[in-house]
């Protein structure tokens, strides 16, 4: 008698990849929603120290867990979950982000067109109100007018903020620069080609980087007939004022790497501007608790 065959385990077509921190009140509607969607998949979810009931949710799930003993930041925990990922797409979720039943099958379609290497969903929050989740990959002058408050004073005026699109039409589906990493569809070639996601980088401007190197070689699309519905800072506000912090310094990183010019001039701006920042919620937190 000849040997059995041995079954060939065809890869999943999505791996669902979720970095979480202390996000356990969401992450039951994020990987149920991952569940419900009518492809097939697998999830990675990558923990990054969690100390609130994160661990309980994730073993109610049949996920690959990765329980990591401190915070690691997002992009390093982004690549735990790419180096485990078996799919022909990784689909990027925040636990504070969950999708609608037919999200995944829409977006699979829409990135087998042409070139396209990133498909991004439109966002929307519990009420269905559109989240700005589409920029434009920032200039030198764009961080300018971010730091000396141009965009804060002028938020209506498209030259002080025109890397946020504040004008951009959410209900058109097209080629964009940069969405945001929250639900965020990329083909598997697409980061064995480009690479993963920098470690330099804690928590911001890492999507902007990686947004920077895909548009190189690939073109990101944007469809709204694809839904995320999403937390807006969930995850943040458990970092408390150290996100400010992480902010300033995540600049300073993106800076260093592709407007080093600009660094020279707005460098100490933007570490005392941060300090400075820091200083004020620390301080407005203790009279707040007196």
């Amino acid at each position: 008698m000849g040997k059995p065959k041995q079954e060939i385990r065809k890869p999943p077509i999505i791996s669902f990849v979720v970095v979480n921190y202390n996000g356990g009140k969401y992450l039951r509607n994020c990987l149920s929603s991952i569940k419900s969607q009518a492809v097939e998949a697998e999830c990675i979810v990558v923990d990054n120290g969690s100390w609130d009931n994160s661990r309980e949710v994730i073993e109610e799930f049949n996920v690959k867990a990765v329980f990591n003993k401190r915070n690691r930041g997002y992009p390093e925990g982004v690549n735990q979950g790419l180096k485990r990922a078996r799919g022909n797409y990784i689909f990027l979720l925040t636990p504070t982000t969950y999708l609608q039943e037919d999200t995944g099958c829409r977006m699979i379609k829409a990135g087998r067109e042409g070139n396209i290497g990133v498909v991004a969903p439109k966002i929307v929050d519990n009420g269905g109100n559109v989240i700005h989740s589409i920029r434009a990959i920032p200039t030198s002058l764009s961080f300018i007018w971010e730091l000396f408050g141009g965009s804060m004073l002028f938020p209506r005026i498209q030259f002080f903020r025109p890397w946020k699109l504040p004008h951009f039409d959410y209900s058109k589906r097209g080629e964009v620069e940069q969405p945001m990493s929250c639900a965020l569809l990329i083909k598997k070639e697409v980061i064995e080609e480009v690479g993963f996601f920098d470690t330099n980088f804690f928590l911001y401007f890492s999507d902007v980087d990686f947004s920077k190197r895909v548009l190189k070689k690939y073109r990101i699309f944007y469809l709204p007939d694809a839904v995320a519905i999403h937390k807006r800072g969930g995850i943040t506000q458990s970092l408390g004022p150290k996100q400010i912090l992480f902010f300033h310094r995540d600049l300073i990183q993106y800076l260093k790497k592709h407007h080093p010019v600009a660094l020279y001039f707005l460098g100490m701006p933007i570490i005392a501007v941060g300090e400075i920042r820091y200083l004020f919620v620390k301080i407005l937190q203790f009279f707040q608790k007196t």
